[in-house]
């Protein structure tokens, strides 16, 4: 059932993705990819951009068959209560996860770069504070908000840009130096950033207009989201050589520090500004897709107090776990657990209702 308050335009749907897409990880992914691929790390990123638009279809053929339900509407009548209920548990906690490893990796670049002896509950619980004040609310202005802050992605770009100046191509080449495997394990490390079209899943019936012009929104946003990603990678390959770039956890921070203006100083201090902007948005988007999925398990009219629920366990998560080697290994587990929520479940509905010819309006829909 869709409400008034909810409603929001194609538009604003590609930003709801758009603003997801762009996280944490834009610091992160240029070593971690070209750790894999070399210097054809760029072209993983392209490959994982073509995998997250086959996701993207498959949750659209499938929603487009519930154009009044989200997933966790329609799942119960694919694969029966029992299943369903234990399938939108895991969703929850795929979703809780994943947002405690953003609050974890958000603190480490504030406290290495920013407040190194602030202590790590004031800046996680600050973001928290931030996040839960806009996740309470509903859809409607949760997506007015990402499209008002989507301003900072130009800031990153822009500053991003002015690194052309120090750049040197021949570090890229010679193209498909690393051959094809090495591309294909990079585009993985890329799938897990590239999350966030999930919200296909969790907002379709809410998104006016047509399918095709929802399915255009979503795509359009994870087009952009793909060709950003593969433009701070191959900046960070032309502005650092192979051996810098093994040194450097965050090349994009260290290649924006390095950069000189007249009347200004310190431009990682702005490209973080807008960074952390980007942040809240990813935690305030998966928080949203674990509270509605807790409300609608136990038939809360609201997804406000499962917010705070959310809030609590994501944080604490983020507290207790200081050590680096239980981070890459929850960071692994989201990473290949992501293929089975945001792809194979969605396929195994899809098939289920196309085998059964069970849509909306259908027999057991109307039960």
């Amino acid at each position: 059932m869709t409400h008034n308050s909810n409603k929001i335009s194609p538009k604003q749907l590609l930003f709801l993705v758009l603003q997801t897409q762009i996280g944490v990880q834009v610091l992160y992914l240029p070593s971690r990819v070209e750790a894999i691929a070399k210097g054809d790390a760029w072209m993983s990123v392209l490959l994982a951009g073509l995998f997250s638009q086959m996701f993207i279809l498959i949750m659209w053929a499938l929603n487009k068959r519930f154009p009044s339900a989200t997933l966790y509407d329609f799942m119960p009548r694919l694969t029966g209560k029992a299943a369903a209920a234990f399938v939108q548990v895991l969703y929850i906690v795929y979703f809780t996860a994943q947002s405690s490893l953003i609050l974890m990796a958000f603190y480490e670049v504030i406290r290495d770069w920013v407040l190194p002896e602030t202590p790590k509950w004031v800046i996680t619980g600050l973001m928290m504070l931030a996040c839960i004040y806009l996740t309470q609310e509903n859809l409607q202005i949760i997506a007015r908000f990402f499209l008002l802050v989507s301003i900072v992605i130009l800031v990153m770009i822009f500053i991003s840009v002015y690194a052309y100046t120090h750049s040197n191509l021949l570090y890229v080449l010679p193209i498909g130096q690393a051959g094809i495997l090495p591309v294909v394990r990079g585009a993985h490390e890329a799938m897990n950033t590239l999350s966030g079209y999930e919200w296909v899943l969790f907002c379709y019936p809410f998104v006016e207009g047509t399918p095709r012009r929802k399915l255009a929104a979503a795509s359009a946003a994870n087009a952009f989201s793909t060709l950003l990603y593969t433009f701070l990678v191959f900046t960070s390959l032309v502005v650092f050589s192979p051996s810098e770039l093994v040194l450097l956890p965050q090349p994009v921070l260290y290649m924006v520090k390095a950069l000189t203006f007249t009347i200004i100083e310190r431009p990682d201090l702005y490209f973080l500004s807008a960074w952390i902007v980007v942040v809240a948005t990813s935690i305030m988007a998966c928080m949203y897709m674990a509270s509605t999925g807790i409300s609608h398990l136990f038939g809360m009219s609201s997804h406000r107090k499962p917010v705070l629920f959310t809030a609590f366990v994501l944080l604490v998560i983020a507290l207790l776990i200081h050590d680096q080697a239980v981070m890459r290994t929850m960071g692994k587990i989201i990473s290949l657990s992501s293929y089975f929520f945001l792809g194979c479940v969605p396929l195994l509905l899809l098939l289920i209702s196309l085998a059964l010819h069970i849509r909306e309006g259908g027999r057991r829909l109307a039960e």
